[in-house]
């Protein structure tokens, strides 16, 4: 008895003053040696204090974090805040109105802290999740302030908005919509790399669970099924980017690392209908991209059909079975290439068969471009009426067409270098078709990135592509659809000015002047990530594959035309950086070309 009250007065001389300047040089007792008087008295007042005044205790660390000068006490202050709002929970312990109140506010302003460091993000998800499990049983529309903290963090600071947004309860949608296109936008920024770019494995793993969870609480009513979809389509398509430049591994990892956290996320959010039915969905269709995804799925599709809320859907039903096919891929090293292609032409291949047979086609035109394996000229030149054929076939799937615009490219490289032949069936097909199927045309038209011979029947077809593609250089209205016409627009664009450079001054002045003033608005409406760093990044992309062949002329339209979007008003660093790589990537790859910059350029900050 005499020793419980001796706790309640040190633990009320403790926690109840203002001054958080107790409490951290207590906090430091806290971490000196077990063996130590010192750490077992300051242990013991610290267990009472959770148990008897968790309210203040938990106030009272924040402050310690938000106010004392010592990185290494506030570090330690939310770890041991975190460790017990976890036990306090499992206990099914909640805080009190009046503390939440207070707790809320000081929570929000740690999160919003400048400088975060990582480990002190973790330490705050944890205590997030726990404050707004409470927060949230008391207002089901859930917590204001931290809706409007979510988007200054999604515009500051990405990954604290991901870590936090992930340990988050069951939302509402009101709640969500404060900020989930601006989260939308991030995921995508992180997940839609171009094939050029190394991809951040922690940052990835970290979207791809971001996705994933902002799909599942979306699904959860009517109205954000279409948004989930969109965002179940990104993941999909960061998936196959990360297959095709041969990262199957990361991606192998970061669903390890997602049905981890949809363990743990499911047995607290409790899923609903809608939200098994998105995760089923993503289960089987994660399990048809590339060779070792399948392991993953399965476990996701085994946890979902536990659930409560889970209806079997045959559609989406995974069985052992199912999965890339080795068989095939295995028969295909056997098959001359134009057999292979002859077979993708055929139309009687499944959509994945096709994908993974034109996938094999371009690893050997691959080898016989680097001059590791060689396909005889004869050969080659038999793969232009098949591959028009698949070019101009309705049904051809998007992952498919994307391989088969990189073999049009090896292609057409060896007919020109080799045997002079200017194929122009493909260059047809882009003028003829560019009306009707802007975005393969146009795909394909980015693909052939070597240096053309201005011949007629190419100077008629980028003439006709530029007609489509500036119409389609108007800044789109929305975000949460598939915008990829305009990205493609934008760079189609640049390579149009580029191939019609010498030829028509005017035309590709007015080409670029729409660009630019298409980027300025995108900006200015605040949708730069989603679209224009996205259009930024291919461009880097096209840029490091022309650049061989450059002259003093395209670098100097290079010049001018990132100097007029850098000097954008309102543009991010993050997309300025973009531009400042495709610079060096210029100076770098054009060290014989006469230099000659605009002036306005010479005085620029973009200029090394």
């Amino acid at each position: 008895m005499a020793e419980s009250s001796l706790l309640m007065f040190s633990a009320r001389d403790l926690l109840a003053t203002p001054s958080h300047e107790g409490l951290a040089y207590f906090v430091e007792k806290l971490f000196k040696p077990h063996e130590t008087y010192e750490y077992q008295n300051a242990q013991a007042l610290y267990k009472f204090c959770v148990v008897n005044f968790s309210n203040c205790l938990t106030l009272m660390l924040l402050k310690v974090y938000l106010h004392s000068p010592d990185d290494l006490i506030r570090f330690r202050a939310i770890s041991l805040l975190s460790e017990a709002l976890t036990g306090l929970r499992n206990r099914s312990f909640e805080l009190s109105p009046v503390a939440l109140d207070v707790i809320k506010p000081l929570l929000v302003s740690c999160l919003t802290m400048p400088e975060a460091k990582k480990p002190d993000t973790k330490m705050l998800r944890r205590i997030v999740s726990c404050v707004a499990r409470n927060a949230m049983k008391l207002d089901p529309h859930g917590w204001d302030e931290l809706g409007d903290c979510m988007l200054t963090l999604v515009n500051t600071d990405p990954v604290r908005a991901f870590n936090v947004f992930l340990d988050l309860p069951q939302l509402h949608v009101g709640f969500i919509n404060r900020f989930f296109k601006h989260l939308i936008e991030e995921i995508e920024d992180v997940l839609l790399l171009n094939d050029e770019q190394d991809t951040d494995e922690e940052y990835w793993s970290l979207a791809l669970e971001t996705a994933v969870k902002l799909g599942i609480q979306l699904s959860n009513s009517e109205k954000g099924l279409d948004v989930a979809r969109v965002i179940l389509d990104t993941v999909l398509k960061s998936a196959n980017l990360l297959v095709r430049k041969g990262e199957e591994q990361l991606l192998q990892r970061g669903l390890a690392h997602l049905v981890k956290f949809l363990a743990l996320d499911a047995n607290t959010c409790r899923y609903g209908r809608n939200q098994c039915g998105f995760l089923s969905e993503f289960a089987f269709k994660i399990s048809r991209i590339g060779t070792h995804t399948k392991e993953a799925a399965m476990k996701i599709n085994q946890m979902v059909t536990k659930l409560e809320s889970h209806v079997s859907d045959q559609a989406f039903k995974l069985s052992p079975s199912q999965g890339f096919d080795h068989d095939l891929y295995n028969k295909l090293k056997t098959i001359s290439a134009v057999e292979i292609l002859r077979m993708v032409a055929s139309t009687t291949m499944d959509d994945k068969s096709r994908e993974i047979a034109i996938g094999r086609l371009h690893d050997m035109l691959c080898d016989h471009t680097s001059k590791r394996a060689e396909i005889d000229v004869l050969e080659v030149i038999q793969f232009k009426k098949p591959l028009m054929s698949c070019l101009t076939e309705v049904g051809v799937t998007e992952n498919t067409f994307k391989i088969l615009g990189k073999v049009v490219f090896h292609v057409a490289l060896e007919l020109l270098s080799y045997q002079e032949d200017k194929w122009f069936e493909l260059w047809d097909y882009i003028a003829s078709e560019c009306s009707t199927q802007f975005e393969r045309t146009v795909y394909i038209f980015q693909c052939l990135t070597m240096m053309s011979d201005d011949n007629e029947y190419v100077i008629h077809a980028v003439d006709k592509l530029l007609l489509e593609i500036r119409t389609r250089l108007n800044p789109p209205g929305e975000l949460l659809v598939d915008n990829s016409s305009w990205v493609l627009a934008f760079v189609g664009g640049f390579c149009a000015a580029i191939h019609l450079l010498e030829l028509y001054t005017k035309s590709v002045a007015e080409t670029v002047d729409k660009m630019v003033d298409s980027v300025r608005e995108l900006v200015e409406r605040g949708m730069e990530v989603g679209l224009v760093r996205r259009a930024f990044t291919d461009l880097e992309s096209v840029v490091k594959k022309q650049v061989e062949w450059y002259d003093g002329n395209e670098y100097k339209f290079i010049k001018a035309l990132l100097w007029k979007l850098y000097e954008i008003k309102g543009l991010r660093m993050e997309s300025r950086m973009v531009l400042w790589r495709i610079n060096v990537v210029l100076e770098k790859g054009t060290p014989n070309v006469d230099k000659e910059l605009p002036e306005r350029v010479l005085h620029s900050n973009l200029i090394e």
